[in-house]
């Protein structure tokens, strides 16, 4: 149980629910107490702690693997955001490059008079300055939000000839795929909200349900429960004896 502890403290450590570390620390400090009875315990009475005692390390063990498993896949999740904000920097920088710079989309414009020229270079100038603000932030946010304003000027340019270039679906579709994977890799990211109904997950419910080989090996010790097939199982505390032969 000590052991099992320690992994939970690591997968706490690693983003994991302190609610499972808090929940096996209860669970091993009843075991405790009943290992103060165990030394009075005659028949039906040692029958039932011995069945207890069983059920309380069989909910600590899921409730490790529970936790192991969130942890897990937080780090995934962390991993997926690395790298699609990684990807995603990369993509507005080359946008940046490419539409400002190199000015490849240029040949491609036409306008309506001077006056419409002169807002659409208006707009360029704003985009320009507000890509390179949200990617200077160096957060997923900031880089979402970046990609999401390079989307905008390429459809703003894309409305007065641009999409006349054969780099223009290239690039449109880069940018449009680097959002998506970008607003996927932050919903996957732990909120408080998400974080209560993990915890709530991991907290144990009553009764606990064990696996038929459990089921079957109290059975031998001459405790009755009910299998996890029937949809039942046993309680804290609330486990019964058999009836046993009157001598």
């Amino acid at each position: 149980m000590e052991a099992q502890l320690d992994q939970l403290q690591h997968a706490a450590n690693q983003g994991g629910s302190t609610a499972a570390l808090v929940i096996a620390q209860n669970q091993l400090s009843r075991l405790g107490g009943l290992g103060q009875t165990i030394e009075h315990a005659r028949g039906v009475s040692l029958a039932s702690i011995r069945a207890e005692v069983t059920a309380v390390v069989a909910a600590t063990l899921a409730t490790v693997q529970q936790a192991r498993a969130a942890a897990a896949g937080g780090q995934a999740a962390e991993l997926a955001l690395h790298e699609a904000q990684a990807e995603a920097h990369r993509t507005t920088g080359d946008f940046l490059r490419d539409f400002y710079e190199r000015r490849i989309f240029d040949k491609h414009l036409h306008f309506a008079s001077p006056e419409d020229e002169r807002a659409y270079r208006e707009r360029e100038e704003a985009y320009q300055r507000a890509i390179q603000a949200a990617r200077a932030e160096g957060t997923p946010e900031g880089e979402l939000r970046a990609t999401r304003l390079a989307i905008a000027q390429l459809e703003d340019a894309g409305a007065h000839g641009a999409t006349d270039s054969p780099d223009y679906a290239r690039l449109h579709h880069r940018l449009t795929q680097n959002e998506a994977n970008l607003t996927q890799a932050l919903d996957k990211q732990p909120t408080p909200e998400k974080e209560a109904e993990m915890d709530a997950a991991l907290a144990p419910s009553e009764p606990v349900l064990l696996p038929p080989e459990l089921a079957a090996a109290f059975r031998d010790t001459g405790v009755t429960v009910a299998d996890a097939g029937e949809g039942h199982g046993v309680s804290n505390g609330q486990m019964r004896a058999s009836q046993m032969s009157r001598v």
